[in-house]
C-alpha cells in the first residue's frame, strides 16, 4: 500500500472511499459540512436519531455519486475522546483498513484532522496511520495457486488529507520513516512465514547476506568448520541431529560511530524445532517454523537501521540451526563445552534455544559492546504466563530495562519485567558440569534467563526478551493476519533511534 499526505481540496480527483473519524457524543460536524454538506446532513440526521453514536468500531456510511471526495463517505466511531490512546488508535486504523477492504475500495482518503486528540500528537497519529495501514494489508500468499480466490483485495493507496496546509511538509518525513519501518516488519514477516523446508539455516544466511549487500553493511557467515574451530559447541550440539549445516550470521552497521557505543542484538534462529530426542507433542508442531523469529527480527532490524542511517554502531548476531533427529542428535545427559569454556549438561534437548544463544552472547565480547539485547521465542512458560499480550523482559541493568520497556510501549510491542534474583541461579547448577540447560520445572522463563546470564561477557549491561507468546498470531489481528507478525523490529528501531549513554547505568 502507498501512503501519502495532501492538503484537503474539493478539486482533487475522487477516491473510492472517504473516511472521517467521529468521537462518541460529538454533535458538531462543522468540518465535515465544509467538506461535503450533503453527507454531513445525512450523518447529523443519523446522530440525532441515535442510529450512529460514535462508539469504537461503529460505522455510518452513505453512497452517492454526487459526493465531492468519494462516492462513498463513511464515519468511523472512535469511542470516548478522553479514552483515546496510541494503542486504541492503532486498533481504530486497523478497523478502518478492514472496513475499506470489505468495501473493495482501491483508493481511500482519510481526514487526518478528525482523528486527533491531545493524548496522541499529530506526528504520532500520522506515524500510526502509515504503519498500521501498511501492516494491516499484509498477506502471505506465496504458496497460493489460486490467488483470485483470496478474500477482497486490500486498498492500494491511502491518502491522508488535512485542512492544515503547513502539516503537509512537516509530516512527510515522519510518514516516509514509518513506511520504511513497516516495510522492514513485512520483510521479517515474509521470512518468518516461510516453511522450514524452504527457510533453512543456509537460506536464512543467504537472505541476510543479500540484505546486507543491498544496504551496504557488513555481513560475516561463520559456518560449520569455523564454528568447530571456535568451539561453539552449543550451536553445534543443537544442530547435531540435522543434515542441514548451522551458521552464525554476524551483521555490522555503523562502525564509524563506535565512539558513541556499540549495541549487540542477538536473535534465536531455530528454523525448525522438533525438540530433538526430547521430542515435542505433534499438536501445533507446525508452528515451530516460527522458532526463528528472534533471528529474523535482528536481521530485519539491521537492514532498517541502515535505511534510517542511525548514528550508532550496531552488531546483529543470529545463530541459525535446525533442531532435528535425522542424523546423530545430542542426547539428554550429554555434556558440552561452550564457546566461553563453561560446561553444560543437556538435560532436555528441547531447551535448545538457550544453548545457541549462549555461544552468540559469549561471542559478543569480540565487539566490546556497551550493551547486549537478545530476543528469542525461548520458553512456553512465558507464553503461558503472558499469553500474546506482552513479552517477558529480564536483565542486569534497570535503566536499560526501562528504556526497552518505554520503546515497546511507544510502538505497541509491550514488555513486562520478571525478576532475575541470584537465588534462581541455583536451579541451573549441575552436579556433573558447571550448568544444566533446564531448571527444576518452576519459573522456567526466569531460570532460562539465569542460564543465559552465565554467558554474557563481563559486566556488560544485558537484556533478554522472551517473545514466545508474541512472535506470531494464532488468529487474524487488526494489524496482522494469522502468522508471523515481525515482533521486535519496531521496538528495536525505536530504542536505537533515541539511544543515549543514559540508557544504561553501568558497563
Amino acid at each position: 500500500m502507498k501512503v501519502s499526505l495532501a492538503s484537503l481540496t474539493r478539486s482533487a480527483a475522487k477516491a473510492d472511499l472517504f473516511i472521517a473519524g467521529h468521537f462518541k457524543g460529538e454533535k458538531d460536524l462543522k468540518a465535515l459540512r465544509k467538506i461535503d454538506p450533503v453527507f454531513a446532513r445525512a450523518a447529523e440526521a443519523a446522530i440525532s436519531k441515535k442510529r450512529f453514536e460514535g462508539k469504537a468500531g461503529e460505522v455510518f456510511s452513505s453512497y452517492q455519486a454526487g459526493y465531492h471526495q468519494a462516492p462513498e463517505m463513511l464515519l468511523l466511531g472512535l469511542g470516548d475522546k478522553k479514552e483515546i490512546t496510541a494503542a486504541s488508535l492503532r486498533k481504530a486504523v486497523g478497523t478502518l483498513i478492514g472496513t475499506a477492504n470489505g468495501r473493495k475500495a482501491k483508493s481511500v482518503r482519510v481526514l487526518l484532522d478528525s482523528f486527533l486528540t491531545d493524548a496522541v500528537p499529530v506526528e504520532e497519529t500520522a506515524k500510526i496511520f502509515t504503519e498500521i495501514s501498511i501492516l494491516a494489508t499484509y498477506k502471505f500468499t506465496q504458496y497460493k495457486t489460486k490467488k483470485k480466490d483470496d478474500p477482497a483485495k486490500a486498498p492500494e493507496s491511502l491518502e491522508l488529507v488535512t485542512e492544515k496546509k503547513e502539516w503537509v511538509a512537516e509530516l512527510r518525513p515522519a510518514i516516509t520513516r514509518s513506511e520504511k519501518i513497516a516495510k522492514a516488519v513485512i520483510y521479517a514477516r515474509d521470512l518468518n512465514n516461510e516453511p522450514a523446508n524452504v527457510m533453512t539455516p543456509p537460506r536464512l544466511a543467504e537472505e541476510a547476506k543479500k540484505l546486507a549487500a543491498a544496504k551496504k553493511i557488513e555481513c560475516q557467515l561463520i559456518e560449520l568448520e569455523e564454528l568447530k574451530k571456535l568451539g561453539m559447541n552449543g550451536i553445534l550440539a543443537v544442530n547435531q541431529g540435522s543434515v542441514t549445516p548451522p551458521v552464525l550470521i554476524v551483521m555490522e552497521y555503523g562502525e564509524e560511530h563506535k565512539d558513541k557505543g556499540t549495541v549487540c542484538l542477538v536473535g534465536k534462529g531455530v528454523t525448525f524445532d522438533t525438540g530433538g530426542i526430547s521430542i515435542k507433542p505433534s499438536k501445533g508442531m507446525e508452528e515451530m517454523k516460527y522458532d526463528k523469529s528472534g533471528a529474523i527480527a535482528v536481521v530485519a532490524t539491521m537492514g532498517l537501521v541502515a535505511d534510517l542511517k542511525l548514528p550508532l554502531h550496531i552488531v546483529g548476531l543470529a545463530p541459525a540451526v535446525e533442531n532435528n533427529v535425522a542424523n546423530d542428535p545430542t542426547r539428554p545427559g550429554d555434556i558440552i563445552r561452550m564457546y566461553n569454556g563453561k560446561t553444560v549438561e543437556v538435560m532436555n534437548t528441547d531447551a535448545e534455544g538457550r544453548l545457541i544463544l549462549a555461544d552468540a552472547l559469549s561471542y559478543c565480547e569480540t565487539f566490546k559492546p556497551t550493551a547486549i539485547i537478545d530476543v528469542a521465542t525461548l520458553t512456553g512458560m512465558c507464553h503461558h504466563t503472558f499469553g500474546d499480550k506482552t513479552c517477558g523482559i529480564l536483565g542486569t541493568d534497570q535503566k536499560l530495562i526501562d528504556a526497552v520497556r518505554k520503546a515497546g510501549e511507544t510502538v505497541g510491542e509491550r514488555c513486562w519485567q520478571l525478576p532475575l534474583w541470584e537465588e534462581y541461579g541455583e536451579a541451573v547448577k549441575s552436579h556433573h558440569s558447571d550448568l544444566k540447560n533446564v531448571g527444576d520445572g518452576y519459573a522456567g522463563t526466569i531460570t532460562a534467563a539465569m542460564f543465559l546470564k552465565e554467558f554474557v561477557p563481563g559486566k556488560t549491561p544485558w537484556i533478554h526478551l522472551d517473545i514466545a507468546g508474541t512472535a506470531w498470531c494464532t488468529a487474524n489481528r487488526f494489524d496482522c493476519p494469522k502468522g508471523a507478525n515481525g515482533f521486535g523490529v519496531r521496538l528495536f528501531v525505536e530504542l536505537l533511534s533515541s539511544w543515549s549513554p543514559e540508557n544504561i547505568s553501568k558497563k
